[in-house]
């Protein structure tokens, strides 16, 4: 399947629930796009928090001295033109080696399982929608 090829911004922070965590904000049109393509039986809703790519989250950060670093960097990402979903999360898969380049950096692994698709499968993704009732 094609890819097409977008950019986002990283934002790094640390919170209690999750402790060191890095997004790459995504372009809420992209969101957008894709969920109104979901036929509207699925009643899926807006994700609670913007659209973005996690990168890492409730990970410990080997090299933690470099936490921070790119700040505010812009950095390409590829994403596959497909909604995939599971009972509760609608998604789109998405590849980065700038963001794996990011987590290398760091000492980390290219993915960890929080990062990865719901599916389990190889890439990164960005939620587009979900079916909780909260």
């Amino acid at each position: 399947m094609n890819r097409y090829k977008s950019e986002g911004v990283l934002h790094y922070s640390v919170e209690a629930s999750v402790g060191h965590k890095l997004i790459l904000s995504v372009d809420p049109g992209i969101a957008e796009l894709y969920r109104s393509l979901v036929p509207k039986s699925a009643r899926i809703k807006r994700p609670k928090f913007a659209p973005h790519i996690s990168v890492i989250r409730k990970e410990a950060i080997p090299l933690l001295h470099l936490w921070g670093k790119k700040q505010g960097e812009v950095v390409v990402f590829e994403y596959e033109p497909r909604v995939y979903n599971d009972e509760t999360y609608y998604w789109l898969r998405c590849w980065s080696h700038g963001l794996v380049s990011v987590r290398r950096e760091l000492g980390l692994p290219d993915l960890s399982d929080l990062a990865r698709a719901p599916d389990l499968f190889d890439s990164f993704h960005c939620t587009i929608g979900n079916t909780k009732s909260v």
